[in-house]
C-alpha cells in the first residue's frame, strides 16, 4: 500500500501525541521522549491545528483525551506497536545472521581456523561462515560481509562499492626444505622456485624481495593447493607472510632463506559499503591482533 506522505502529520508530532496519550500528560511524555514539557505541548497543539480538531483537554496537571483523541491514540498505539515488533524481529534476525568471510586458504587454514575458539570465547554464540578462495571475490556481488586480502605494500586496492580498511603490515619470508637451501648456497637465484596457478600477486612479492623472476628456475606444480606439500618434499622454495611462515617452519621442518631485500605484505579488510555486520569490526580487530 502506498501513502501520500505529504498529507500525513510529522512523525515528531505523532510521537508526542502518542506519548501524551500513553502517559496521561505532557510532563511524563517529555521524560519518556527526553525532551521538554513545552516541546511536547507545542507538538500536540501543532497536530491539533493541522487536523482541525481538539485531541486533548487539560485537567489540572493531567491531560484527558477527547473522543477524537482516543480514536487517534488507539490507531497510533497499534501502528507503533506493529512497527516496533517488525523492527525488533529485523534486529533479532540480523543478530542471528552469521558473518560471511572470504579470505585466502592459507590465512584460513594456518591462522584463522586454528585459533577460532578464541574469537568464540570473546563473542559467545557468534556464527562464522568462512569461504577460503584464492580468487579475489566480489564481496558485493557474492553477498559476503567481509573479505581479508593481502597485497604487496606498494599496492593499494580499489574496489568499487566497498570500504577498505588497513589491518596490518606483515613481513614476507622465503622458505624451503633444508636440502634445497644446502644445495643452493646463499644466492636465492640458484634455488628452484615453485610456480603455480594465479601467480600475479606472488610474482609482485618476489620482485619486492629482490628476486629477479626472469633468472630463476621455475618448478611448475599447477594447483596452489599443492604448494605446501611441494615445499615439504624439496621441490623448491616459496614465499609466505611471516606469521604463517612461523607456523610452517615449526610444523613442517622447513627453513627460512634470506632474500636480497626485506619486503612487506599489507592485509586489508574489504567490506560492502553501508551498514556492517555486527560482528565485522570485532572479527577484523581479532585477525589484526594475530598478525
Amino acid at each position: 500500500m502506498s501513502y501520500d506522505w505529504k498529507t500525513l502529520p510529522s512523525l515528531t508530532a505523532l510521537k508526542a501525541f502518542d506519548a501524551t496519550a500513553t502517559h496521561g500528560g505532557f510532563a511524563k511524555a517529555a521524560r519518556a521522549l527526553n525532551v521538554t514539557d513545552a516541546a511536547i505541548a507545542q507538538q500536540v497543539r501543532a497536530l491539533e491545528a493541522e487536523l482541525g480538531v481538539r485531541l486533548t483537554i487539560r485537567q489540572g496537571r493531567h491531560i484527558r483525551l477527547t473522543e477524537q483523541g482516543k480514536g487517534l491514540a488507539n490507531g497510533l498505539s497499534s501502528a507503533f506497536r506493529t512497527i516496533g515488533d517488525e523492527i525488533a524481529a529485523l534486529r533479532e534476525a540480523t543478530l542471528r545472521k552469521g558473518l560471511r568471510v572470504t579470505t585466502s586458504p592459507y590465512l584460513a587454514d594456518k591462522l584463522i581456523v586454528p585459533k577460532l575458539s578464541e574469537f568464540w570465547r570473546k563473542n559467545p554464540g557468534a556464527e562464522i561462515s568462512l569461504s577460503p578462495s584464492r580468487d579475489f571475490v566480489d564481496v558485493v556481488q557474492d553477498g559476503f560481509d567481509l573479505a581479508i586480502r593481502a597485497f604487496p605494500q606498494k599496492d593499494t586496492p580499489d574496489w568499487p562499492g566497498t570500504d577498505i580498511l588497513r589491518i596490518a603490515d606483515v613481513p614476507i619470508t622465503a622458505v624451503c626444505a633444508p636440502e634445497v637451501a644446502e644445495k643452493a648456497g646463499s644466492d636465492v637465484h640458484n634455488i628452484p622456485w615453485l610456480w603455480h596457478d594465479g601467480m600475479s600477486v606472488k610474482v609482485e612479492m618476489m620482485r619486492d624481495c629482490g628476486i629477479q623472476v626472469d633468472k630463476i628456475e621455475r618448478v611448475r606444480i599447477g594447483s596452489p593447493n599443492l604448494l605446501l606439500e611441494a615445499t615439504r618434499q624439496g621441490l623448491g622454495a616459496t614465499l609466505f607472510n611471516a606469521q604463517i611462515a612461523q607456523e610452517v617452519l615449526k610444523d613442517d621442518n622447513l627453513v627460512e632463506i634470506e632474500t636480497p631485500r626485506k619486503a612487506m605484505l599489507t592485509y586489508y579488510a574489504v567490506l560492502p559499503k553501508g551498514p556492517r555486520h555486527h560482528l565485522a569490526d570485532q572479527f577484523i580487530d581479532w585477525v589484526g591482533s594475530m598478525m
